[in-house]
């Protein structure tokens, strides 16, 4: 109860799912209008980084975090309408992914 968000990002994590999946959900996303997008990429996966940090290996934790991680619309611009419309969105290519097999859980 004595916690506030900043709001700076809605992250989301959908389980049992890999990279694969979870770049279809955003490309589908996208067909209907909803931009979302990945932040957190592990170290050891950038450039800059890759010739120093070990390779994934290393850090299961950070790649598990990673590789189910959708982050939602969040601005000051986003009505009440907006935000109902992201979540109908995601609920039904959800759905859709669960029918097809894609999503499993």
């Amino acid at each position: 109860d004595d916690m506030d968000s900043s709001n700076h990002l809605y992250l989301i994590r959908v389980p049992g799912i890999g990279e694969e999946t979870r770049n279809k959900i955003i490309e589908l996303m996208a067909e209907d209008g909803v931009a979302t997008n990945v932040h957190y990429k592990p170290l050891f996966m950038m450039t800059a980084y890759k010739e120093f940090s070990g390779g994934i290996e290393k850090y299961p934790c950070a790649y598990d975090y990673y590789h189910n991680l959708i982050t939602l619309p969040l601005h000051t611009l986003l009505s009440d309408e907006d935000v109902e419309y992201v979540v109908e969105t995601l609920k039904t290519v959800i759905v859709e992914m669960r029918q097809s097999g894609e999503i499993k859980c």
